[in-house]
């Protein structure tokens, strides 16, 4: 019977390799989505905040994907945070739309039904590859290659194209 899943359901890698081992595969492995049709994406929402006390905040997107393929972050670093914090916190942040590029002290926040410091490393990664959506991966082409990379022991691919008429 088919579930979807939270990213930080227990025994999330065993439940999820069960998952695909019946699922679509196509020649290079199992779709992408296929993985985000077993897994729920735990973002919420983006903010981006100016001076945001972050060091105890779990880095999430792109500055996880900088970490663990061969993928760059922007100047801007991404952390997770739980929605509880989020609340307890906001009105104190400093919330900020309009930023130059080369702005360091700015970092996007991912507000997250959970706090992802709870998470293993597996679980972690599943929730990072998950919470990036179809419009992300397919706009950016070296994302598509580091989700692949990172998703590589599951054998998912990001490999395979939509036909729009």
């Amino acid at each position: 019977m088919f579930r979807m899943m939270p990213a930080n359901e227990d025994g999330l890698l065993e439940k999820l390799r069960y998952s695909l081992s019946g699922s679509l595969e196509i020649r290079f492995g199992h779709p992408l989505f296929i993985l985000r049709s077993i897994v729920s994406s735990p973002r919420l929402k983006d903010i981006f905040v100016r001076e945001f006390p972050v060091q105890d905040l779990v880095p999430v997107g792109d500055t996880y994907l900088d970490k663990h393929t061969m993928l760059a972050d922007e100047n801007q670093k991404t952390y997770g945070i739980s929605l509880a914090e989020w609340q307890a916190n906001e009105g104190t942040a400093q919330i900020v739309t309009d930023f130059d590029f080369r702005d360091a002290t700015v970092a996007k926040l991912q507000v997250w039904p959970f706090d992802p410091l709870e998470l293993d490393e597996d679980q972690l990664r599943i929730a990072v590859a998950v919470s990036f959506n179809e419009f992300e991966v397919f706009d950016e082409p070296r994302l598509s290659l580091a989700l692949s990379e990172l998703l590589e022991c599951l054998n998912i691919t990001t490999d395979y194209t939509y036909k729009f008429n």
